[in-house]
């Protein structure tokens, strides 16, 4: 059996055990009919026997009800042993064959009666006899059609007899009457075969629907188990990244403030090689937090953010990342500039043209490389060409497949896992981008991603380097807290925030030698806190003792590797605990509703935290008013407890 069914495993039986396991469920309808059947025949055969009594043999009529009986108790027996030892598919044609001999018993039978009690000299009961033979038999029509070999074993049996016993009266009266029951004969057979093969069907459809359910079931637990399998994957790959977010981001940090003082320092021939350090640290933050965002994109938690993009600025960044590895490899890189704006995510396609030119220099071992784009109507086709081997052309939709790497990239060294192509097919999907490959082996390969044109104005922005430049403001006269757990991040910002003229106090936790310090200085202007302090007190409830400790809502940035929303989540928490154990602070906490923290993401720039720490507190007052009452004093007399 083809079609559909396949794939649901009907079509794994043979045709022989399925008309078995069919045959089973028809024989099981048969031998549930079997009590209504013999109320039936021994009905017709109590109302025979009553109309005979008088006028035939009662020894004879006694021998034939008595057989009748035994009929009876015989079919059931055989349905009561049938139902105690269960429709085995196995036995099924020893119950099939056993209920055709009692199907022949009772013709026979019947048939004895079509001929014993022929009276032509008593008219009236002769059609009594004919229509009681005639009633039962349609009314086992149904008990025996289900079957063809018990109807063609019972009809003619119990008709039969009966039409050449008329035949040998030799009377026209009788010719007609037996043609008349022949025809009778004929109509029950066609009717019953019909009958027949429409229970076989309605079975088979039964046993074909009860297969179909089940294997639905086993499918449907199937995919529910790979569902649940794949949610915990995916939540355990969400975890993990989330740690590694945190992880990487501290260390990239602390490089990335220590840059920024050295180039501060740097003078005379040192400022070129800074200038370009501080490129490379910035690349490898942004393709860390790149390598993060692709983890959720394919995970599906985030979106990507489509936007105008100048692609002058990608080529830019492009080419200093990767001139260098071509020179190192004897390849020209040409970038042609284009001057085109396109609509797109500037991260992740940025991940896909660096994955495309990663794999143009692995492979490339003469010749060069070229990043370009050309207009095509509403279109930009973004292309990286190279002189490379190629692809062989069976292998083109093979290359965009997990861990598949082709065979003219087997040789290399460090040929990487095969993934590079498989993100950026991913990502080009996501981002509704066509990517198109064409290729010659030996003589090289093509990659063009093709990118909608901005249709709005073009926007023109500073070179990063100069807004990194000229971005940095002092803030000479403030006083700053500064809580981070990591030690370096801690001294690399602290002298940081030096460097602008901030009065700076610093440390790992909310701990006593804070305490002490902010007691003997209480005003300060801002804190900068991380979120994971190491110990049970957070930065934001760090936040909380330090304004409660200085008497105002201080205003806060969360320096942090955690997500801003989970933040601001925690901060409102905290607020919701302090009102509810100190209610005599609520004026004090609604005022500093407002005063919710600002968010900065690990790592981040020293220009973007300046910016943010100068709009902050150019809106803050020289000459904060105490909101808090004299006696919102924070409790002290679980201090030491709640340090520790």
């Amino acid at each position: 059996m083809s079609g559909p069914l396949t794939r649901f495993g009907i079509a794994v039986e043979s045709r022989e055990q399925r008309q078995e396991k069919i045959l089973a469920g028809v024989i099981a309808s048969v031998y549930r009919q079997v009590p209504q059947s013999v109320l039936g025949s021994i009905v017709g055969a109590v109302a025979l026997i009553a109309v005979l009594w008088q006028t035939h043999d009662q020894l004879v009529l006694n021998a034939w009800f008595i057989g009748m009986l035994l009929e009876s108790l015989a079919r059931l027996r055989v349905a009561r042993a049938f139902r105690t030892a269960g429709s085995e598919v196995a036995q099924v044609r020893r119950w099939a064959r056993r209920w055709t001999v009692l199907a022949a018993a009772a013709g026979m039978l019947w048939g004895a009666a079509g001929v014993l009690f022929f009276a032509p000299e008593q008219p009236l009961q002769q059609l009594l006899v004919v229509a009681v033979i005639l009633g039962v038999t349609f009314g086992s029509l149904t008990l025996y059609a289900t079957h063809p070999p018990a109807l063609f074993a019972f009809l003619p049996l119990a008709l039969l007899p009966l039409i050449v016993r008329m035949l040998l009266q030799h009377d026209p009266a009788y010719y007609t009457a037996a043609a008349v029951v022949f025809a009778v004969f004929g109509f029950t057979t066609f009717l019953a075969r019909n009958f027949g093969e429409a229970m076989f069907e309605s079975v088979k459809n039964n046993y074909e629907n009860e297969v179909l359910v089940a294997q639905l079931m086993a499918e449907k637990k199937i995919a529910e188990d790979a569902r649940r399998a794949a949610e915990t994957a995916t939540r355990s790959k969400t975890q993990f990244f989330a740690a590694a977010s945190h992880d990487l981001r501290q260390p990239l940090q602390a490089i990335g403030i220590y840059v920024s003082l050295l180039r501060k320092r740097a003078q005379g021939p040192l400022e070129p090689l800074v200038a370009s350090l501080s490129s490379a640290v910035e690349s490898l933050s942004k393709l860390v937090e790149e390598l993060l965002e692709i983890s959720r994109l394919e995970s599906g938690a985030i979106q990507p953010r489509i936007q105008q993009v100048l692609l002058d600025d990608v080529f830019r960044s492009l080419e200093q990342e990767f001139m260098p590895q071509a020179a190192a490899k004897g390849l020209a890189l040409r970038v042609r500039r284009c001057g085109l704006a396109i609509d797109s995510d500037p991260l992740l396609l940025l991940r896909v043209l660096r994955n495309l030119l990663a794999n143009a220099i692995k492979y490339t071992k003469k010749g060069g490389v070229l990043l370009a784009a050309r207009r095509r109507g509403g279109l930009v086709s973004i292309g990286v060409w190279d002189t490379g081997p190629g692809i062989q052309k069976h292998e083109l939709d093979r290359i965009f497949e997990e861990f598949y790497r082709g065979s003219t990239s087997r040789g290399q060294e460090k040929g990487g896992f095969g993934l590079g192509l498989s993100i950026v097919k991913r990502i080009c999907s996501v981002l509704g981008h066509p990517l198109v490959v064409t290729t010659r082996p030996g003589t090289g390969s093509v990659f063009r991603v093709e990118v909608p044109l901005s249709t709005v104005p073009r926007r023109h922005e500073r070179s990063r380097a100069h807004v990194l430049e000229s971005a940095i403001q002092e803030i000479p006269g403030r006083t700053l807290v500064v809580l981070e757990d990591n030690e370096e991040i801690l001294n690399s910002l602290t002298k940081l925030l030096a460097s602008w003229g901030a009065d700076i106090i610093s440390a790992t936790s909310f701990n006593a030698s804070l305490m002490k310090r902010l007691g003997v200085r209480r005003h300060v202007d801002l804190i900068v806190a991380d979120q994971n302090l190491g110990n049970p007190i957070s930065g934001v409830e760090a936040v909380f003792r330090i304004r409660e400790l200085v008497g105002r809502p201080v205003p806060v940035v969360m320096l942090t590797a955690v997500q801003g929303l989970e933040v601001v989540a925690e901060f409102q928490r905290v607020m919701q605990q302090r009102l509810a154990r100190h209610p005599h602070l609520a004026h004090a906490i609604a005022a500093s509703r407002v005063e919710e923290p600002v968010v900065l993401q690990k790592p981040t720039t020293p220009a973007t935290l300046n910016k943010t720490l100068v709009d902050i507190l150019s809106r803050s007052s020289p000459k904060p008013v105490s909101v808090f009452a004299p006696d919102a004093a924070p409790v002290t007399e679980d201090r030491e407890d709640r340090v520790s």
